[in-house]
């Protein structure tokens, strides 16, 4: 849902400073009452009543620390995300969310994947039914 426009909002303000009531001017903008009183305060407090920036990129908490992330995953490729979480919490000092910490990862290309062992032990319901027949008669042969 996108924020009620500037305008919008200083017509409210500039509604209720004229001495009207949350009431009336809720119904004659046709906006919450919360939303009038929401205006209200952040004009007192602030001085203005501008909507907060929605979206845009946020900077990693990780972004200092990329060439340790870098040397810890090449001493040991097999880091999992928790282990990687705690790393970062105990010696950067920095908390990170495990999401927050893949897609930083993700965005250094230090993600690795699976290998070759690991294919192989799939469950046999999900090889096809000639794999898995052929797999019984190699066994029984």
């Amino acid at each position: 849902m996108r924020p009620l426009s500037e305008d919008l909002r200083r017509r409210i303000v500039a509604a209720r400073k004229k001495g009207e009531g949350e009431s009336e001017v809720c119904r004659r903008f046709g906006v919450s009452r919360s939303s009038v009183a929401r205006f209200w305060k952040q004009q007192q407090s602030r001085g203005h009543c501008r909507p907060k920036r929605i979206g845009g990129y946020r900077r990693s908490r990780l972004r200092a620390h990329e060439k340790t992330l870098r040397q810890w995953i090449k001493r040991q490729a097999d880091l999992t995300l928790v282990e990687l979480q705690r790393r970062c919490q105990e010696q950067l000092k920095v908390t990170i969310g495990l999401t927050a910490l893949w897609h930083r990862l993700d965005r250094l290309g230090l993600s690795y994947k699976k290998n070759d062992p690991r294919r192989r032990a799939t469950a046999a319901r999900r090889q096809s039914r000639a794999a898995a027949l052929a797999q019984s008669a190699a066994r029984a042969g």
